[in-house]
C-alpha cells in the first residue's frame, strides 16, 4: 500500500491534492484534529479537522498516543497513532514530514512548489489582510525547502494533471 506525504507552503493547494486524490484515486485522508477556531462556517462544517480545546488536547496528549503533532500560529495540529492499511495520503509541514517517515519510511513525499505571489494572491482571495496574511506567509514553517527525495509537483497547474503526474510517478517506481 502506498503512503504518501504531501508537503509544501500555505497556500500550495496540498489540500487540493490531496482531495483529488481521495476522489479519484481511492485514497483515504486521515482525520486531522486542531485547536485553532474554525476559519468559517464552511470550515466547521466540512474541514479536514475536527475542532477541539487546549484543555481537550491536553487530555488527549497525556491519555492516548499521536501519531504526530504539530504547532502552528499558537494552535496544535495532530493525527492519531492508528494502523494505516490502506492507500493514505498525509497533508503536513516538514515537521510532520520527518515524524511520517519514522512510521512509514517507504512513503512517497510530494512537495508542492508555488511561487510567493501566488500563495499571496490565494491568501489574499481568502479574505487574510495585513499583518494575519504577512504573518501566514514569513511563518518559520514557510521557510522550508523541498528536500532531494522529493518528487516537486507545480501547484499553479490544474490538479488533474498534478495528480496524474504523481500517480504515473509513483506507478513507474513500483515496476
Amino acid at each position: 500500500m502506498t503512503k504518501i506525504i504531501i508537503v509544501g507552503k500555505s497556500w500550495s493547494w496540498k489540500t487540493t491534492l490531496s482531495d483529488h486524490l481521495e476522489e479519484n484515486y481511492n485514497y483515504t485522508i486521515p482525520q486531522n484534529y486542531t485547536t485553532r477556531p474554525p476559519r468559517s462556517w464552511d470550515d466547521k462544517d466540512y474541514s479536514e479537522y475536527r475542532f477541539v480545546s487546549n484543555l481537550h488536547f491536553n487530555h488527549l496528549k497525556e491519555n492516548w498516543e499521536l501519531l504526530n503533532w504539530t504547532e502552528f500560529n499558537w494552535n496544535q495540529y495532530w493525527t492519531w497513532k492508528e494502523l494505516y492499511w490502506d492507500d493514505v495520503v498525509f497533508v503536513v509541514d516538514q515537521t510532520w514530514r520527518e515524524d511520517l517517515l519514522k512510521h512509514f519510511p517507504d512513503a512517497v513525499t510530494v512537495w508542492v512548489e508555488v511561487d510567493w505571489f501566488t500563495r499571496r494572491k490565494r491568501l489574499f482571495d481568502r479574505g487574510l489582510r495585513g499583518e494575519d496574511l504577512e504573518n501566514r506567509l514569513d511563518w518559520p514553517s514557510e521557510q522550508m525547502t523541498p528536500t532531494n527525495s522529493c518528487i516537486i509537483i507545480d501547484g499553479t497547474i490544474p490538479v488533474e494533471e498534478s495528480a496524474k503526474k504523481l500517480i504515473d510517478n509513483i506507478n513507474a517506481n513500483e515496476q
